[in-house]
C-alpha cells in the first residue's frame, strides 16, 4: 500500500476527530486533540497503517535523541572551552606572579630585563584574554541559535507553536486584571490537501512558506507570526484594535489571494481563511483560543476565503 493511501486514512481519522471535538465542544489544543486521536488511531487503523506509525514514532525518536546529544554536546563544549581558558589565564597570571616576585634591586640592566620579560607576559596575557573573549562569542552564538531552533518552524522559518504557546502564556497573565490591546488572528490554508496532492509536498512547503512571509511582510516588526500547526498559522498584534485588526488580517487574505504562485511553471492557486478575536479582560489561554478557532471554523463553513471576527 502507498503512502497516498494511508495519508488518505489519517486525514480520515483526523477529520473524525475534529468532528468529535467539535460535537462535545472542546477546544482541539494538542492534548484534546492527541486523546482522542490515539483513541480513534487504536480503533480504526489497519495494520499496514499501524506499521507506518511504528516507523514514523521510531523516527521521532531518533531525530530527538539525535537533538539531546546535539545540545548536551554543546554543552560539554562550553564548560570545556571554560577550563581550557582559565587555565591558560592562570598560567600566564602565575608567571606575572612568579616575575613580581623575583623583582631586581640590583643593576639598572637587571631593572630593564625585568621590564621587558614582564611587558612579554603583559602581551601574553592580552592574547590569552582576547581568544577568551573570541571563544565566548562563538559560544554565544552557539547557543542562541540552539535556543532560536526550539522556537523556530523549520520550513516557514516563523515561531512554531512552542513558541507561541509561551508568549501567548505571558501575554495572559499580563491581562488577568486589565485590559491590554492584543488581537489572536488565525490562518488556515484552503484546500492544503488538494494542492499537496496536485503539485507534490515539495510545493505544498514553499506554499507555507510563502504565506508565512507574505503575513510577516504585511505586520508589523513588533507583532509575531507562528506556524500553528499543519497548514494553520497563528498571528498575535498588540496595540491593534478591532476595526485594525479586521480590515488587517482581510489585507493579509487579499494579498494571498490574488498573488500569483508558480511551481515548475504551473500556476498553484492559494486562498487562506481567517478566523479573529481581540483580548478580554480575564481571558484565559483556552478561552482566547477557542474563539479564535470559533472564528476561524465559520469562515471555512462560509465557503472559505473570507475574514470572520469574535469580539465577544
Amino acid at each position: 500500500m502507498n503512502n497516498t493511501d494511508n495519508y488518505k486514512k489519517v486525514m480520515a481519522i483526523h477529520d473524525q476527530v475534529m468532528g468529535l471535538l467539535r460535537s462535545r465542544e472542546i477546544s482541539p489544543y494538542p492534548a484534546h486533540y492527541k486523546k482522542y486521536f490515539d483513541e480513534l488511531f487504536l480503533e480504526l487503523a489497519d495494520e499496514e497503517l499501524r506499521r507506518e506509525q511504528q516507523d514514523v514514532e521510531h523516527q521521532i525518536f531518533i531525530a530527538s535523541k539525535d537533538d539531546g546529544t546535539k545540545h548536551l554536546d554543546l554543552a560539554k563544549r562550553s564548560v570545556m572551552s571554560f577550563v581550557e581558558t582559565h587555565a591558560d589565564i592562570t598560567s600566564v597570571a602565575k608567571k606575572q606572579q612568579e616575575q613580581l616576585e623575583n623583582a631586581p634591586s640590583s643593576t639598572e640592566k637587571e631593572h630593564i630585563t625585568f621590564i621587558e620579560n614582564l611587558n612579554a607576559l603583559n602581551q601574553d596575557m592580552s592574547g590569552e584574554l582576547d581568544k577568551a573573549q573570541s571563544k565566548i562569542i562563538e559560544l554565544t552564538t552557539d547557543l542562541h541559535e540552539a535556543f532560536t531552533s526550539l522556537t523556530i518552524d523549520p520550513i516557514t522559518k516563523v515561531g512554531n507553536r512552542k513558541g507561541f504557546v509561551e508568549d501567548m502564556e505571558l501575554s495572559i497573565e499580563a491581562g488577568m486584571n486589565k485590559n491590554i490591546s492584543m488581537v489572536l488572528m488565525m490562518f488556515d490554508v484552503d484546500n492544503f490537501k488538494f494542492i499537496n496532492d496536485e503539485h507534490g509536498y515539495v510545493a505544498g512547503d514553499k506554499v507555507l512558506y510563502f504565506i508565512a512571509q507574505t503575513i510577516k511582510s504585511i505586520i508589523r516588526d513588533s507583532d509575531k507570526v507562528y506556524r500553528y500547526g499543519g497548514e494553520e498559522f497563528a498571528v498575535v498584534l498588540t496595540r491593534c484594535d478591532v476595526t485594525q485588526a479586521f480590515a488587517l488580517a482581510d489585507k493579509i487574505r487579499a494579498k494571498i489571494e490574488h498573488s500569483n504562485l508558480l511551481y515548475l511553471g504551473k500556476s498553484v492557486h492559494v486562498t487562506i481563511s481567517a478566523g479573529v478575536t481581540i483580548h478580554q479582560q480575564g481571558d484565559t489561554f483556552d478561552g482566547i483560543i477557542a474563539r479564535a478557532e470559533k472564528a476561524l471554523y465559520c469562515a471555512k463553513k462560509s465557503n472559505k476565503n473570507c475574514t470572520i471576527l469574535f469580539d465577544w
